[in-house]
């Protein structure tokens, strides 16, 4: 699902400035301080708006949905989940 990767790297690299070298699908958002708790509320409205889904609180505790690659592995789950 090439559409949630584009999307939700082209937001952060749009919203935040990311260095080039830095491998995005392993940067943890959160604590390199790109996104903070405000930013993330706004982060998740908008994949949440995108993508027709809703994540549990569960799923917003787990600290996986703060790394870009393991965000974006929950996404497509979920997507998976809602065409069965």
């Amino acid at each position: 699902m090439e559409k949630v990767r584009d999307f939700v790297t082209e937001y952060i690299q749009r919203e935040y400035t990311i260095s080039e070298q830095m491998d995005i699908m392993e940067l943890n958002y959160i604590e390199t301080g790109y996104i903070d708790s405000l930013g993330l509320v706004q982060f998740i409205a908008t994949i949440e708006d995108e993508f027709a889904i809703e994540f549990t609180e569960d799923e917003l505790e787990n600290p996986d949905i703060k790394v870009v690659g393991k965000l974006i592995h929950l996404i497509e789950k979920k997507i998976d989940g809602r065409e069965m």
